[in-house]
């Protein structure tokens, strides 16, 4: 059984340092930038100091570059990181500054000339993080300085998915301008980016030195603001931070500026190319305007933010936003949705606060928070038909349910206790295709988070699958996430999947939990039994003869 994030609200809120994690690309876990996640914790020395040890490898072009950077979390609250600027670095220290959004901040970015082990020493008495390279001093650079920005994103409409992320790929570098201002011009279609919707609704970010977590993300307050040190997979989380999102209405092309990237304040804008300067000015999505309660416990359009009953009303506080439901019995999952845009990312589950014990009962909280490609939905049984309330609070990101009338009793999802493999295998007494909730397609469990079954394959066949967890209906899904620039296809299969170094996730693939992703798939050589083999923690999987 894996458990999930769960903490007390007054460990979360504490004004006191109770924890620090050490959050970033040190990790080879799939959850290296969540805050919840207690594997990421530092150790405590004494009442001001917290420290740990983490291998890092040196660079192995072209998966590895020796390039990291991380930040920290206190008390495991995502309005409580610690980042640093760009002053005040010197001999592996960095002084550090505790911010609720990253704004006017960056992460600790460093390289390293060699494979070693870090030590990493937080000193709350002083706000500072250290970092002894076992290899010598010599071997560890600070990186304070970015040498190109990169456009990565959906407005590559001609690349595949798994290209349009990849900051590795060529072409896609802003021009310097001026000391301030640094562009690229991209051509877009009023039916192009995400390509389910093709209606002209692009998600980009910009990465530094090609690599996307020394980048920019958006941040959602209308005003083109950048946040640095936020890649697609390191986002800060919060409903106040997303991709950037823009809406094109005419074909042409559009020219995409970096204003300020080494100030405290960087922004960005697209505008019609000075090539084309009759085009109408794209919409710049990111601001947080309304809110929508999305999931199974509608019957129709249950995931559709732009339906008007999903809408949350602001209540007499000024602050919450409310939605009541009629609920069926049963296993459901929701998520928050921002000024009706999908792509201004959905708010999935951060951690549950205060379970008793994961006992039923009439109401839960959680903190909601999305870091793709990695979160979870926020998943919950109800016992009973019943009227539900959802309370969301966009000032701390929390979500509370509760049943309105009658005894009917809500059970957290806390824990990933069961894995089916489900796809397209044939019906036999041991397998039931494409299934997500039949005993036959469940997985053997071996250590908390991994499992295998053996299935019979036939030569020359193509399967498609994914991996699905708690038997429940596509809400907890994993499989490879052609988005996350690991891997280069649908067929990657880890041949160290039980211990996945970063150079094999990188070139291979590593297993995602956001949302309901394309299937897997695999070709089996010759006919015969084959393990498959899942580890959700590192997010390695295989799929090997089994003999």
């Amino acid at each position: 059984m894996l458990l999930l994030p769960s903490f007390s609200t007054r460990h979360i809120d504490s004004d006191k340092i109770e924890s620090v994690s050490l959050l970033g690309t040190i990790h080879r876990r799939r959850w290296k930038w969540n805050p919840f996640d207690a594997g990421l914790d530092m150790v405590r020395l004494s009442e001001t100091i917290w420290q740990i040890s983490h291998p890092v490898v040196g660079p192995q072009p072209p998966e590895v570059s020796g390039l990291y950077t991380v930040r920290l979390v206190v008390n495991h609250s995502p309005q409580r990181q610690l980042k640093t600027t760009l002053s005040s670095k010197t001999n592996g220290v960095w002084d550090l500054i505790e911010t609720c959004d990253g704004r006017a901040t960056r992460n600790i970015n460093f390289k390293v000339d060699v494979s070693q082990s870090l030590t990493f020493r937080f000193d709350s008495s002083t706000m500072t993080l250290a970092i002894a390279p076992s290899a010598g001093e010599e071997t560890l650079h600070h990186v304070d300085t970015f040498d190109s920005f990169e456009l990565n994103g959906f407005p590559w409409d001609d690349l595949d998915m798994y290209e349009k992320f990849d900051c590795r790929v060529k072409g896609r570098e802003f021009v310097k301008d001026s000391s301030e201002v640094w562009s690229i011009d991209v051509p877009l279609r009023k039916n192009g980016g995400i390509d389910f919707r093709a209606d002209g609704v692009y998600q980009f970010l910009i990465s530094s030195n090609r690599d996307e977590d020394f980048g920019f993300s958006g941040f959602n307050d209308g005003s083109k603001s950048l946040v640095q040190g936020t890649g697609f997979g390191s986002s800060h989380g919060s409903s106040k931070h997303s991709g950037c999102t823009i809406q094109v209405f005419s074909d042409g092309v559009y020219r995409f500026n970096l204003y300020s990237p080494d100030s405290i304040d960087p922004k960005f804008s697209v505008e019609p190319s000075p090539s084309n300067p009759s085009l109408p000015a794209p919409k710049v999505l990111n601001q947080r305007e309304s809110y929508q309660l999305l999931g199974s416990i509608f019957a129709d359009n249950q995931f559709d933010p732009t339906h008007p009953d999903r809408q949350m009303k602001l209540m007499p506080d000024g602050v919450n936003y409310s939605l009541s439901a009629s609920v069926p019995a049963g296993f459901h999952v929701v998520n928050i949705a921002i000024s009706s845009e999908l792509f201004l990312d959905t708010m999935g589950l951060g951690c549950w606060l205060d379970l008793q014990d994961s006992q039923p009962c009439q109401s839960l909280e959680c903190v909601t928070w999305h870091g793709k490609p990695h979160e979870l939905n926020i998943c919950f049984e109800v016992d009973a038909d019943c009227e539900l309330n959802f309370i969301f609070n966009p000032d701390t990101d929390r979500l509370s349910i509760k049943v309105v009338d009658g005894p009917a009793l809500l059970a957290p999802v806390s824990s990933i206790s069961e894995m089916s493999l489900v796809g397209s295998f044939e019906d036999t007494e041991q397998m039931e295709a494409w299934n997500p909730t039949s005993s036959l397609n469940l997985m053997n469990p071996l250590l908390p988070g991994c499992f295998e079954k053996v299935v019979h394959l036939v030569a020359g066949k193509t399967y498609n699958y994914k991996y699905v967890a708690n038997r429940s209906p596509w809400a907890l899904v994993y499989a490879d996430y052609e988005l996350d620039c690991h891997g280069f296809d649908f067929s990657g299969s880890i041949p160290d999947a039980a211990d996945p170094s970063k150079r094999s996730l990188k070139r291979f693939g590593q297993l995602t939990s956001h949302g309901n992703p394309p299937p897997l798939e695999f070709t089996a050589t010759h006919t015969g039994q084959y393990r498959f083999y899942v580890d959700i923690v590192f997010g390695g999987y295989s799929v090997k003869p089994f003999v």
